[in-house]
């Protein structure tokens, strides 16, 4: 089922992939960002279904943050966190969060989170 999707990458080829890749998918890009604070607008303004978003995006809030805050405030909204940083903590955080974590550069492990599965 095609989903309503916000992407947020500060890398603008990272994010063009991603576009195309859920795009090609069926699914409805309603909006695109390269910082957190304006991901953060743009699940107010646009109440995507998902929100896939890179962790590390300097110098605003982090993806893991971003996270945190649209998943407390807007549980509704999947957050699929997209990054090729990896740790125990990150991984531990993300899950507390109720977000996933798919490993950058993985487009069917990211096609698959998007579309719920």
């Amino acid at each position: 089922m095609p989903k309503r999707v916000v992407v947020v990458d500060n890398d603008p080829d990272a994010l063009e992939l991603v576009v195309l890749d859920l795009g090609l998918e069926g699914h409805e890009i309603v909006g695109t960002a390269l910082d957190g604070d304006t991901a953060l607008e743009l699940v107010v303004t646009l109440a995507p279904d998902v929100l896939v978003v890179d962790h590390r995006m300097p110098p605003g809030p982090w993806g893991l943050e971003v996270a945190e805050i649209v998943r407390r405030e807007h549980p509704d909204v999947e957050v699929v966190l997209y990054t090729n940083h990896r740790s125990a903590e990150l991984e531990a955080r993300t899950t507390s969060a109720g977000a996933r974590l798919v490993p950058k550069g993985n487009l069917r492990s990211l096609r698959r989170a998007v579309a719920g599965g």
